[in-house]
């Protein structure tokens, strides 16, 4: 696992070029409750590197727009900061001159194309809208997680390989585009004229990933009823299901695993700690679990902030927070999602959590 983060860390050093000294600011940590995590994109889905306590100093280079953090010891902002050594934090964790800090505008590519590379190359720019790019080992969602490169970086494009079929801001394709790095990116959100020439040679997508042999699994809210709600015509966009109960109601782990997120999940001037409404966005208060055999589940919705914390274990069935009704919420209910190939967990990996729950011993409802 060691030899994972530091192989990482490198390839992020190598991915990103640097920005002139003289741009740098030196800042500071502040993160007094644990450490802050330091990771390979703009977003708290990419790959952690390593952590910093609190009263670390950093140095900052330039600044990218990537997820929104709102709960921040010093502000609440989308603003993520590039460190020297390529690497990011989120400015929400951050103390620094007031002057602000410029755009990371360069392209991050390497010195050389990936062995078996075109010699010609196609110029072209990431329209990812508010979420960056990721950028991949393979032409596949489940292909290990590199980098991710936020909306209107400038790209090489060495050439294209058939994946996933992947539906995005500028077209629906099966095509990837391989990087310099030797890392790839899906054409379904990169802007540009010529079309790439194809790769002499394509790494095959990621083989999926099912649920480890017996692992106990449970319903995440015992005697009460989901309503079928996946991916429906009317809302293809909702990825989990809903189970309507009372408030207060406690709230299970569907399986042994650890917690990886424990997040207020809202719009900015909103609180989690207040009933939302169908006009507020976000998943209000929630937990993230990882499970063996790449499985996470997510548990949105919840009253208030949860009974445990991120890196503790819990066992199937213990109880981990309580039905309530923040963020995107007219009721009181819990929004339950099953993803696989995680981490990263996002639409791409999310599955129909009755099936799933049904297959392993565990019917909701």
């Amino acid at each position: 696992m060691r030899k994972i983060v530091l192989l990482a860390a490198v390839l992020v050093g190598a991915l990103l070029p640097a920005v002139e000294a003289q741009a740098a600011q030196t800042a500071t940590v502040v993160s007094p409750k644990r450490p802050l995590n330091v990771r390979a994109g703009a977003a708290v889905w990419t790959a952690q590197l390593r952590t910093l306590p609190h009263g670390s100093p950093v140095t900052i280079v330039c600044q990218v727009r990537g997820q929104l953090i709102n709960q921040g010891s010093v502000r609440v902002t989308d603003q993520w900061d590039r460190l020297s050594d390529g690497s990011y934090v989120s400015d929400a964790w951050i103390r620094r001159p007031q002057q602000a800090l410029p755009p990371c505008d360069t392209a991050p590519a390497a010195a050389a194309p990936a062995a078996g590379a075109a010699a010609g190359t196609t110029a072209g720019t990431v329209a990812s809208g508010s979420t960056p790019l990721k950028a991949r080992t393979g032409p596949a969602h489940g292909a290990r997680l590199i980098s991710a490169l936020p909306d209107g970086t400038p790209l090489t494009l060495v050439c294209q390989v058939r994946g996933e079929n992947i539906a995005g801001l500028v077209r629906t394709t099966p095509m990837w585009n391989r990087l310099p790095s030797g890392t790839y990116i899906s054409d379904a959100y990169v802007r540009r004229g010529a079309t790439p020439p194809a790769c002499p040679a394509a790494a095959p997508p990621a083989a999926p990933v099912t649920a480890a042999p017996g692992e106990k699994w449970v319903s995440p809210l015992p005697g009460f009823s989901a309503r079928p709600g996946f991916r429906t015509a009317r809302n293809p966009n909702h990825i989990g299901v809903d189970i309507m109960a009372f408030t207060g109601t406690p709230i299970r782990a569907a399986s042994a695993g650890t917690v990886v997120e424990v997040v207020c999940n809202i719009e900015a001037g909103r609180s989690c700690d207040q009933p939302g409404s169908a006009s507020v966005r976000g998943c209000g208060w929630y937990v993230k679990l990882q499970h063996a055999g790449g499985i996470s589940t997510l548990y949105c919705h919840m009253v208030r902030r949860a009974v445990v914390e991120p890196g503790q274990k819990v066992a199937a069935g213990q109880v981990i927070g309580y039905v309530g009704s923040s963020g995107n919420s007219s009721a009181p209910h819990l929004h339950y999602e099953v993803h696989v190939n995680a981490p990263p967990t996002g639409p791409h990996n999310a599955i129909d959590p009755l099936p799933f729950m049904r297959t392993h011993g565990a019917p909701i409802g």
